[in-house]
């Protein structure tokens, strides 16, 4: 009988051991699910940055006054205007270039076509501009930021072909 009851404190010590590992392990899950939770409200905020400043590109695209030789740098910001959108875009004249040779062109349908530029008619001389656009933030490392930029090129006329 004296054996059976040195015995009795032991069981108490190894259930409150498996407690602890339970309470441990339970933890672990809800700091994971926390995680989780935070990790995808990320995702969903940089996803959400991104298309805002590809929508600002795109919207930068259609406006022709984004797009004259030799200007200044213009920016516009998104915000009020027919996109509504919480960005701005940069347009900056870059260089009078030649492209000469075949290129790949995207028309104003949206479709990509094979283009054929020569140097002798005088064809394939071009404004090259870039637009940098991108998501306006209110706090900056709190709000997602994203941003797009691209080479634009506008057909020129050919003042160096005779």
């Amino acid at each position: 009988m004296d054996r059976m009851r040195n015995q009795d404190g032991l069981i108490m010590v190894v259930a409150l051991g498996i407690v602890a590992v339970l309470a441990a392990l339970t933890l672990a899950v809800a700091t994971s699910g926390q995680m989780s939770t935070a990790t995808s409200a990320l995702s969903t905020h940089s996803g959400a940055a991104f298309h805002v400043a590809d929508g600002a590109a795109h919207y930068a695209l259609s406006d022709d006054l984004n797009f004259v030789p030799y200007m200044a740098s213009r920016t516009t910001n998104l915000k009020g205007t027919t996109a509504n959108l919480d960005g701005s875009a940069t347009s900056n004249y870059s260089e009078y270039r030649a492209l000469p040779g075949n290129v790949l062109v995207r028309t104003t349908d949206g479709l990509v076509r094979a283009a054929q530029f020569g140097q002798a008619e005088g064809l394939g001389k071009m404004y090259i501009f870039r637009v940098d656009a991108r998501k306006n933030t209110a706090v900056a490392g709190v709000d997602a930021a994203s941003t797009v930029s691209m080479k634009v090129a506008k057909a020129a006329p050919c003042p160096d072909c005779g």
